[in-house]
C-alpha cells in the first residue's frame, strides 16, 4: 500500500492516490485540477484507479473528475449525498466567488458529472478499507476517509496542521466544524493527517491546535 501527495491548481489543493501494487488497484482523493498530471503518476504505479472519493464538493477539489472519468469511463465517483449536488457546472457556478477559478479551469468543470454512488457516516469502502467520517462544518457532507491499518486519514478541508476549515461558504457551520475536529482527535494520536491543503500532521500534534 502506498500514498503519494499530488499538489495542483493554483490553490494548491492535495490530492491524493492510495494504491495497492499487489492488486494494481487505486483510489484518487480529491483530484482538485490537472487531470493529466493524476493520469501520469497512476501510470507510474502502474495501477488502476478503482474510485475517485470526494471529501467535499468546493471547486478546487474536484476540477479534474469529469475529465478523469472520461479518460476512465468506469471508475466510480463517491460523495456524500448532502455535497453530490455540486458535482455540477450549474451548481459550482453558483457558488464559486473566484470567477478568476471559473474562467481558467471553464472546459474543465464543464466536464463534471453525476456522483456514481454516496458514501455514508461508518462505511467501510469495499477493498480500499477506507471507513467514511461524516464532519460537517466546511460544507454540509464534508466527510474523512481514515485507514485503521495504515493509521492514517485524509481529512479535506476540514482539519490541517494547526489550522481547520473555513466556514463562511455556503453549508459551512462553525460549530458544527469543531465538533467534527474534536470528534477526529478520538482518534489515536500517531494517526497521519492527510490535509486539503498544506503539510501533513499526526492526531496527536492537533490536540495542541490553537483552534480546538
Amino acid at each position: 500500500m502506498f500514498v503519494e501527495r499530488i499538489v495542483v491548481g493554483p490553490y494548491q489543493t492535495n490530492s491524493y492516490i492510495m494504491g495497492d501494487e499487489e492488486t494494481s488497484s487505486a483510489w484518487i482523493i480529491d483530484p482538485g485540477n490537472d487531470a493529466q498530471l493524476i493520469i501520469e503518476h497512476l501510470a507510474k504505479h502502474t495501477v488502476s484507479p478503482v474510485a475517485i472519493l470526494l471529501t467535499h464538493t468546493h471547486w478546487d477539489h474536484i476540477a479534474a473528475v469529469g475529465a478523469l472519468k472520461q479518460h476512465w469511463p468506469e471508475i466510480e465517483i463517491l460523495v456524500s449525498e448532502e455535497d453530490a449536488p455540486f458535482l455540477s457546472y450549474d451548481e459550482v457556478k453558483k457558488v464559486c466567488f473566484d470567477r478568476s477559478f471559473m474562467q481558467k479551469y471553464d472546459e474543465d468543470l464543464k466536464l463534471l458529472c453525476p456522483a456514481t454512488g454516496y458514501v455514508a457516516d461508518g462505511q467501510i469502502l469495499q477493498d480500499s478499507h477506507l471507513r467514511v467520517i461524516q464532519t460537517p462544518g466546511h460544507t454540509l457532507g464534508g466527510v474523512c476517509y481514515y485507514h485503521e491499518e495504515g493509521q492514517f486519514i485524509f481529512t479535506g478541508d476540514t482539519l490541517f496542521a494547526g489550522s481547520i476549515g473555513r466556514t463562511d461558504l455556503y453549508g459551512g457551520s462553525y460549530s458544527d466544524i469543531i465538533a467534527s475536529c474534536k470528534h477526529l482527535l478520538t482518534l489515536p494520536g500517531d494517526v497521519q493527517v492527510l490535509p486539503g491543503h498544506g503539510p501533513a500532521s499526526t492526531i496527536a500534534n492537533e490536540h495542541n491546535n490553537p483552534f480546538l
